[in-house]
């Protein structure tokens, strides 16, 4: 067994030293209400050994189903699970949205741990089907537990607690998305002056505002994350809020005179979150989040259950899977988006989503003028690379024009429409600029169909929210509303029977 504390999965050179054993070893107490103020104070933030006992007992007593994993059900399923993988390898599971495990000064053997211990979850909680909080709890649990199964443990009573009204982790994606709705609700009546500020910068503040457990759970920097999961096992989910609500109000007073831009600002926000010691404690942080009045859990569940019934009634309740992972390998592939106006319209897209790796990670255009995008509701229509109407735009290059074998026409005819071939990439042309070529592009935060002037489709990360407009590529009209919401979304791949 592995030795006691956090010895063998921390990195004790990247601790931070407000997380040592410096303080109280014992806690004495009992009460409900004495325990909320020594979480709120800290009592035993600075004793490592403390801190780990006070975990181990308040996750004990939480309430939870009749069935629920033990260690022992780790140590029976973790080598069938993990099999000869590599730890640092594994996949995450489906649930955790591609979520970056934040680090937490743990080794390389707890960074693996935490995958671990990850899957298993998955495997013995096959109802969970989103909750991006969970490798942030993972890994901050990792430290207080002796070992791996401990963990596993720990995180499997915080999953299974069955208390109505102790709401502890989403673990749905109608869940999580009521709970950004709810906390823009709260933004809006409780920091106002932020919330003027972010609406007059974002696009959609809604964007931003869902951000807002990617803040607590995997930005804020470890003793600020152990100071906030103190209080929240003792107090709850509206500790969340009103620490997401105390970072707004810092940022907004460190920024307001300063300059944002709608396409930066969720991103500086997280760099703020990131480097928050230059600007607050933890102890003020949780000082600002404990001052806001008049907020009661009553209100929040009230906010919830009227957020989740709007949802319902818009057909929003299950997160998609991962686009790209169910996509890659076909080529082309059929993209169909149904919005919660039931308007209809998608795309047609000629390459492997494979091909978006070509650009280290960074988003870059790639694909043939045989994409077209297309409306199929209300109206139908259909919009194709704006070069196969307009040849003019774009004259091959001089040595494909020289080459007899070049694939760039099928006759002897002098006419450039009949040289043209939409199967080529944009790089076969001579094009003007390059926002004649903008086909299809794709990253963790977007998936994009179409550009320059706009995009013909811009789809989140979180396939929910979208928008629409004119682009060069195509010189399309809006496929639908300019904003809207998805509803659906369908991908029809197809291959080469040669190839399978």
């Amino acid at each position: 067994m592995d030795s006691p504390g956090y010895n063998c999965f921390v990195d004790k050179d990247k601790m931070d030293a407000a997380i040592q054993d410096l303080g109280p070893k014992e806690l004495s107490c009992t009460e409900l209400q004495e325990l909320k103020q020594l979480a709120r104070q800290g009592y035993w933030a600075q004793s490592h050994a403390l801190r780990g006992k006070v975990y181990q007992r308040l996750i004990r007593d939480i309430p939870c189903r009749t069935v629920t994993p033990d260690a022992s059900v780790y140590s029976d399923i973790v080598g069938k699970i993990v099999g000869k993988h590599s730890s640092s390898c594994l996949p995450l599971p489906e649930f955790v949205d591609n979520t970056q495990v934040p680090s937490y000064c743990l080794n390389a053997r707890g960074e693996g741990a935490v995958r671990k211990i990850l899957l298993c979850l998955a495997n013995q909680f096959p109802d969970i089907s989103f909750c991006p909080a969970l490798p942030a709890v993972v890994a901050l649990l990792l430290h207080y537990s002796i070992d791996e199964a401990e963990c596993f443990e720990k995180a499997c009573r915080i999953l299974a607690c069955n208390d109505p009204g102790r709401r502890l982790i989403d673990q749905s994606f109608l869940a999580f998305e009521s709970s950004c709705m709810t906390f823009g609700d709260l933004v809006n009546k409780y920091c106002q002056a932020a919330h003027k500020l972010m609406v007059a910068v974002s696009e959609d503040v809604l964007q931003v505002y869902a951000d807002w457990q990617r803040w607590l759970f995997g930005e804020l920097p470890l003793c600020y994350f152990a100071r906030v999961f103190d209080v929240f096992l003792v107090e709850g989910y509206k500790v969340l809020y009103r620490v997401a609500l105390a970072i707004l109000k810092f940022f907004h007073k460190v920024r307001a005179g300063q300059p944002l831009e709608s396409d930066s600002v969720k991103q500086d926000i997280r760099t703020f979150v990131r480097d928050i010691a230059k600007t607050v404690s933890p102890e003020k942080l949780l000082e600002k989040a404990f001052a806001i009045r008049l907020f009661s859990r009553k209100e929040i569940q009230l906010l919830q259950m009227a957020n989740e019934k709007a949802l319902k009634q818009k057909g929003i309740t299950v997160k998609q899977k991962r686009f790209y992972f169910q996509c890659e390998g076909h080529e082309p592939t059929l993209l169909l988006i149904k919005t919660t106006q039931k308007e209809v319209c998608g795309a047609y897209l000629s390459t492997d989503w494979s091909e978006r790796n070509k650009f280290g990670g960074k988003l870059g255009f790639f694909g043939t003028g045989e994409c077209f995008v297309f409306r199929l509701q209300p109206e139908v229509q259909r919009y194709e690379w704006v070069v196969i109407k307009h040849p003019e735009l774009t004259k091959p290059p001089p040595l494909m024009a020289a080459e007899p074998t070049a694939p760039l026409s099928h006759s002897a005819s002098s006419d450039p429409a009949d040289r043209l071939s939409p199967f080529l990439a944009a790089r076969h042309f001579n094009l003007p600029s390059k926002t004649e070529s903008m086909f299809m592009a794709g990253g963790s935060d977007c998936l994009i169909v179409g550009g320059g002037g706009g995009q013909a489709l811009y789809i989140d990360g979180d396939l929910n929210r979208g928008r629409t407009s004119h682009c060069d590529t195509f010189n399309n009209q809006p496929l639908c509303s300019e904003n809207f919401l998805i509803a659906a979304v369908e991908a029809w791949g197809f291959q080469d029977p040669d190839t399978q």
